[in-house]
């Protein structure tokens, strides 16, 4: 019997029937669920039923403030039933420990008050608990939902969302096109993928561009996907990643030009510098391991990325770069890259010196290291 489409079981499970008192939804994809949720108020409405859905985050509510105005009736609100998304702060992703600090800092002290709340849920209230990022077996953020869905079972369910493998998102991206009444062919859904990464709600928004662009024309093409979402890769992690690993100084500061060039928020910076820093840790550490203690290259490109699959063109191609970008530094060479990130973000965040040329200047830095066999 053929699988079912990973789309369809998420529009399965995720509807107002099938909702549980509480759900916590983990994984690279649980962001993906605020579209779920959306359609089921949209369906309700047009059954002439209303639903409440309010958002809470855990940075600025605290789970006593949550589960109060859970267990207490609105008497001002028509709402037949309510739909609560509490989430947990976004984190890095190659943040091992994030799982961990997200415990400590947002649930240790709570437990038992979580614990009697859903003793006892009322009903019609459904509280969605959105943790936006892989947790590993014997994490404690992970045990202490997983538990409660054992403890409490009919009353609360713990759900990963994965990210599917390129081959299904390309499938659902011409899908999501067909549904808007335009047609896709595979090489344009592989440009999309590439240029907006495989984060589902980001894809989700520039199909939604995408088929406004597009306006009366059937089919949407490549060229219409580098118009309307060139933009991308002034942030996209993979357009940075392409010119730190095989790209050059030109291409790099191109790049920084177009993102500045825009007039970006602080935020905004420190995120943009945090895409080349995540990649020159993850290269520093990857360095490690295969002069260290002898992985296989191909072994750990996997592990940093897990998405793109063996066998496709861009995976031998992103291998290939990645495996002249380890041998064009030394362990001193990252080492010293890693310190100077060190400045470069502490001055980012602590004086008022150009972010701009702070960035550009790490930039000549990297490449010039990185080159220098090159010309010598």
């Amino acid at each position: 019997m053929e699988k079912e489409p990973w789309s369809q079981t998420w529009e399965k499970e995720i509807t107002l029937k099938n909702l549980k008192a509480g759900n916590f939804l983990y994984g690279e994809q649980a962001g993906y669920a605020k579209f779920l949720i959306q359609k089921i108020k949209e369906e309700a409405r047009d059954k002439g039923e209303e639903i409440q859905i309010k958002s809470y985050f855990l940075f600025e509510t605290s789970w006593p403030e949550i589960l109060d105005e859970a267990s207490n009736l609105d008497i001002f609100s028509s709402a037949q039933k309510k739909i609560f998304i509490i989430y947990f702060p976004d984190y890095e992703g190659d943040d091992q420990q994030a799982g961990e600090r997200a415990f400590r800092q947002y649930v240790s002290s709570d437990e038992s008050a979580i614990e009697r709340y859903f003793s006892s849920p009322p009903s019609n209230v459904f509280l969605i608990i959105s943790y936006p990022g892989k947790l590993r077996k014997g994490q404690k953020l992970l045990e202490f939902f997983s538990g409660l869905g054992k403890k409490f079972k009919g009353q609360f369910e713990a759900k990963e969302l994965k990210t599917p493998r390129w081959t299904e998102i390309l499938s659902w991206i011409e899908g999501e096109a067909g549904r808007r009444g335009k047609s896709i062919s595979r090489e344009a859904a592989k440009q999309l993928l590439e240029i907006s990464g495989p984060d589902l709600s980001i894809l989700r928004q520039e199909l939604e561009k995408l088929c406004l662009y597009a306006a009366e024309k059937a089919e949407i093409s490549p060229e219409d996907i580098l118009t309307v979402c060139a933009w991308q890769k002034t942030y996209d992690r993979f357009a940075i990643e392409e010119a730190l690993e095989s790209g050059t100084l030109e291409e790099g500061l191109n790049i920084s030009g177009r993102f500045f060039s825009e007039q970006p928020e602080a935020w905004e910076v420190i995120n943009f510098f945090g895409c080349i820093s995540r990649y020159i840790l993850a290269l520093n550490q990857a360095k490690r391991e295969v002069e260290k203690f002898k992985v296989p290259v191909k072994e750990v490109f996997k592990k940093l990325h897990p998405q793109i699959i063996e066998g496709w063109s861009l995976f031998e191609r992103k291998l290939k770069a990645f495996e002249n970008c380890l041998k064009a530094f030394s362990q001193k060479d990252l080492d010293d890259l890693v310190a100077e990130l060190v400045r470069v973000d502490l001055k980012l965040k602590s004086s008022d010196l150009d972010p701009r040329g702070l960035i550009e200047t790490f930039l000549v830095y990297y490449f010039q290291l990185r080159d220098k066999k090159k010309t010598a």
